[in-house]
């Protein structure tokens, strides 16, 4: 029953009491019952009032206190949800563990990186399979502290990773610690290829170089030698020389082809390679090979020029120069689909299936010494490499060990708006 209705009660049974017992009594003992009575009825109203006030006013703050925690509930739903989907949506690999290295979150990316769909609850050991990890998570949880490594993984692929594991807090009587892991496999390998291009680098200058100087000597040392012999030298460092030019001009080329965008302009694909078969007949007959190009349909392209016609001409010049004698090289271009198609194929010697994966690197050379003896810097496919990708397109090869190749160049068409 509410508070609200206790005064009325106490009336009516007051009032029902006074009825029955008031006119049985005395005079005097009526009057003093009837005082006492209305003193009762009126303490008890008094009290009443007082309760029933300080009833509301608990009530009223319990509403406040329930409202106040509604509120925070719903504050730290939201905090849970944004940390959450800040986790989540972090474009680096984030692992939350406890204290024994058991999984407690994974956001999108760890479980991409692993391989998982679902990783809560199991050993950080049984999921990644590095103990590496594993040791590093266990330092942690002994130092409370920030502490960082390298990480080698083996699973599901093999990445250079490096690993930063703080602590975050209790939660559930349980301490928890957020792992961060930031793949460095580009930049190790970047830096591989960086050293190994500047070895290369170094090896290719060092041996021209070299028989510069030695050749240069001998001359210098020798004042009575037979002027054919002094001019036979004499070629060779001229040629030597000619060779570290070439160096340079394909080194410069390769880094324009990878830091510089191309400047663009529309043109016919029919007269480059026209243009660059004709540049290139003259090595084609020094080295008895039969170099034709089949008719081109009307293709556009909005590319570089220069960039392309050097393409071609590094195609052209490695097919001539590894073919064999009476060989042939052919140059056909066609539509497919959005893109230009430019072959280049070639009866030469063709390329070992496991040197095929590497001939588009620097300085790799198939055959070393016959690359040198017919003046070959290394560097002439991997220029068409750069300068193809930058353009959008793509170049591949098929190789026959002995029967010869065929490299393959796809560059987006030029399509004219309607």
């Amino acid at each position: 029953m509410s508070f609200r209705w206790l005064p009325a009660s106490l009336l009516m049974s007051a009032g029902l009491l006074l009825l029955t017992a008031l006119p049985n009594l005395p005079n005097a003992w009526r009057e003093a019952i009837t005082a006492i009575a209305l003193g009762t009825i009126l303490l008890a109203l008094y009290f009443a009032r007082r309760v029933y006030l300080r009833y509301t006013a608990l009530r009223e703050h319990a509403t406040q206190l329930r409202d106040q925690i509604e509120t925070l509930n719903l504050e730290l739903t939201r905090q849970q949800r944004r940390r959450l989907a800040l986790i989540e949506h972090m474009p680096i690999p984030l692992l939350i563990c406890d204290e024994d290295a058991m999984l407690r979150h994974a956001n999108r990316v760890a479980l991409e990186w692993f391989g998982f769909r679902y990783m809560t609850g199991k050993s950080l050991l049984a999921l990644t399979f590095s103990y590496d990890l594993y040791l590093l998570m266990l330092k942690a949880a002994r130092r409370q502290s920030v502490v960082s490594g390298e990480i080698t993984f083996s699973f599901p692929k093999e990445r250079q990773a490096e690993a930063t594991i703080w602590y975050l807090g209790e939660a559930d009587s349980r301490h928890l610690f957020a792992i961060a892991l930031i793949d460095k496999s580009e930049l190790v390998r970047l830096e591989q290829v960086r050293r190994d291009f500047v070895a290369n680098v170094s090896h290719e200058f060092r041996t021209p170089l070299a028989s510069i100087r030695s050749l240069a000597e001998t001359i210098h040392d020798d004042p009575e030698m037979p002027h054919a012999t002094r001019q036979r030298f004499l070629n060779l460092i001229v040629q030597e020389a000619d060779r570290l030019t070439r160096i340079a001009d394909d080194l410069l080329s390769l880094t324009r082809a990878e830091s510089m965008t191309p400047v663009k302009e529309v043109f016919e694909l029919a007269p480059l390679i026209q243009q660059a078969v004709q540049e290139m007949e003259a090595e084609a007959q020094r080295h008895q090979v039969q170099l034709h190009a089949e008719p081109t349909p009307e293709l556009k392209l909005l590319a570089n020029r220069d960039q392309i016609l050097q393409v071609l001409l590094n195609l052209l010049s490695n097919a001539i120069r590894y073919n064999k004698p009476h060989g042939s090289v052919a140059v056909r271009a066609y539509a497919h689909d959005t893109h230009a198609v430019i072959e280049v194929a070639d009866t030469g010697i063709g390329i070992p299936s496991e040197a095929l994966p590497r001939i588009f690197e620097r300085f790799y050379r198939v055959d070393k010494a016959r690359s040198r003896e017919e003046g070959g810097t290394g560097l002439g496919l991997a220029i068409v490499k750069h300068i193809v990708e930058a353009h959008d397109g793509t170049v591949e090869v098929e190789s026959e060990y002995r029967v010869g190749s065929t490299f393959r160049v796809k560059l987006p068409l030029f399509i004219e708006a309607p």
